[in-house]
């Protein structure tokens, strides 16, 4: 009865039947979580082998708490699956950190829960139905049992491709021919805007003088790209050619694999405004695309509808397979039964997801220190 979250390989969590819901008026109150809380404390020192209770306390303490922010009328002794789901997308976050503790990060998270949700049946006074308590152990048991080997950039063994092979693949790629007019058009002194970027590319959007180009989602990628690959610099004076912009004329492999690394980099790094889902999908579509550089690569079922799914889990789906189509039509990757990156293109591609900031912690930590 347990569901399938998302894979390390971009794939859908399948969502369990709805189980029924309890209808609360009204959350919880600070007092009842904490007594809650307290008895959770008191039940887990009594436990055979008991060690240090804090850690779990602390995590606990802090999942009930986002429980009751996100989740209207959460009530702390009657989770249901979308609660369950939440605690999944945190440990799911924190496995696709790639550090050397986030799986036992990760572990601990569901481990808590799994404690808790004992805990409530052991003392009687878990308040929600069967079916979602049920639900929500299995879940959570799930993903104890099939932790998945989170893919790393230092996990793939790139090929022996030439340097003229991978020039001239990266000079085929539709971002660089964007680089390319972004590049032509940083030479003529015009006004740094959307409008202007907009004819640049050649792109009829909804665009003014009025705004950046990073501003319109039509222009985003290609100006971000060009400016962070050194191919376009910006100034109070205006564009011009950057640092790279002789080397890309030229054609030089380096200097292209920078540019689509930027790109790939681009797609997969949190806005500065964060969704979570957002950051959650793209954690799988870069597993995805690691693993289709692999022996083993992903399966290219991108035809699935998620009917079966609701709310947060059918938009992170979704997402995760808009994404991956995104980079198909790109031609990043090539669909089919499998998903693959061509060979000459992998260098670009792995520096890419190597270097994206995909939940933001990044840009949360430069922001910290300025």
């Amino acid at each position: 009865m347990g569901s399938n979250r998302p894979g390390n390989r971009g794939q859908k969590r399948a969502a369990k039947t709805a189980a029924r819901r309890r209808r609360q008026t009204s959350g919880p109150t600070a007092s009842t979580t904490e007594r809650v809380l307290a008895r959770f404390v008191t039940w887990m020192a009594a436990q055979e082998g008991a060690g240090d209770v804090e850690p779990t306390r602390r995590v606990v303490e802090s999942l009930l708490g986002e429980l009751t922010r996100v989740h209207e009328g959460f009530t702390p002794t009657a989770w249901t699956p979308d609660d369950a789901h939440l605690v999944l997308d945190a440990a799911e976050s924190v496995l696709a950190q790639n550090t050397e503790a986030s799986e036992d990060a990760a572990l601990h998270l569901v481990f808590s829960a799994l404690s808790y949700l004992t805990f409530l049946d052991d003392e009687d006074i878990w308040s929600g139905s069967d079916a979602d308590y049920e639900h929500c152990m299995e879940d959570l048991t799930d993903f104890v049992d099939g932790v998945p080997d989170t893919l790393t950039p230092e996990d793939i063994t790139l090929p022996e491709v030439t340097a003229d092979a991978e020039s001239a693949a990266l000079a085929e790629l539709a971002i660089v021919r964007d680089v390319d007019a972004l590049l032509a058009w940083s030479s003529t002194g015009r006004p740094i805007d959307a409008k202007e970027v907009a004819a640049a590319l050649g792109l009829t959007v909804p665009a003014s003088t009025f705004q950046m180009p990073a501003d319109v989602p039509e222009l985003a990628h290609a100006w971000t790209t060009a400016v962070s690959s050194g191919v376009v610099e910006i100034s109070d004076a205006g564009a011009a050619p950057g640092p790279l912009a002789a080397n890309v004329r030229a054609r030089e492999a380096d200097a292209l694999r920078t540019v689509v690394a930027a790109h790939v980099t681009a797609q997969l790094s949190a806005d500065d405004e964060i969704d979570v889902s957002a950051s959650v999908a793209d954690s799988f579509v870069a597993q995805a695309i690691l693993a289709a550089m692999t022996p083993d690569p992903p399966e290219g079922n991108l035809d699935e509808n998620y009917d079966d799914l609701e709310g947060e889990d059918k938009r992170t789906a979704e997402l995760v397979t808009a994404k991956l189509r995104a980079f198909i039509d790109q031609g990043l990757l090539v669909g089919g039964e499998v998903l693959l990156v061509p060979p000459e293109l992998r260098h670009a591609v792995l520096d890419g997801v190597g270097r994206a900031d995909i939940f933001g912690t990044v840009a949360a930590e430069t922001s910290a220190e300025d």
